[in-house]
């Protein structure tokens, strides 16, 4: 989690953000609360907006967790869905709040597929401005890999040697 103050606006359209993830992407069981958790937060936000955006940042580090295993081209789908609800998209909530996301950035090299997907979606889901430092530092980092893996390919024994 960013040990950082969740500004007014950026709260207000991150609740619209996870109203929208709980509508389209979370499972509903019979003993789902009824409502969604905007409303849930607004019982909160009456006696302590500070505890409103604590549990907010909880729901969203949950789905930044939960959607590590998406495929890119599903963390593209969701971030169209996002933008034409006009909120955040998934990409820049998990550049936002990913811990793994800032310890690959920390780190400045990218060790996993895992890891790769994770910042290959960040950079397809244009949560970055194109050609800032941080988006520059990412696409090298994506291109080490990629060299890096097409290295080893090369290097593996084929089934016939």
């Amino acid at each position: 989690m960013i040990k950082q103050s969740l500004s007014n606006d950026d709260y207000q359209s991150l609740k619209i953000f996870l109203d929208r993830h709980f509508e389209w992407y979370a499972p509903k069981y019979p003993t789902t609360p009824p409502g969604s958790p905007s409303q849930f937060l607004a019982r909160i936000e009456a006696t302590s907006l500070a505890n409103a955006k604590k549990g907010l940042q909880m729901a969203l580090n949950d789905i930044v967790e939960e959607s590590t295993v998406w495929t890119p081209d599903q963390v593209a789908a969701a971030d169209a869905k996002f933008t034409a609800a006009g909120t955040f998209t998934l990409s820049e909530v998990r550049r936002r709040n990913s811990k793994k996301y800032l310890q690959i950035l920390k780190r400045g090299v990218i060790n996993s597929e895992t890891e790769y997907y994770l910042v290959k979606g960040i950079i397809d889901g244009g949560g970055l401005e194109p050609g800032a430092t941080e988006s520059t530092q990412l696409q090298a980092m994506l291109n080490d890999f990629e060299a890096r893996l097409a290295a080893s390919l090369r290097q593996r024994p084929t089934a016939s040697e």
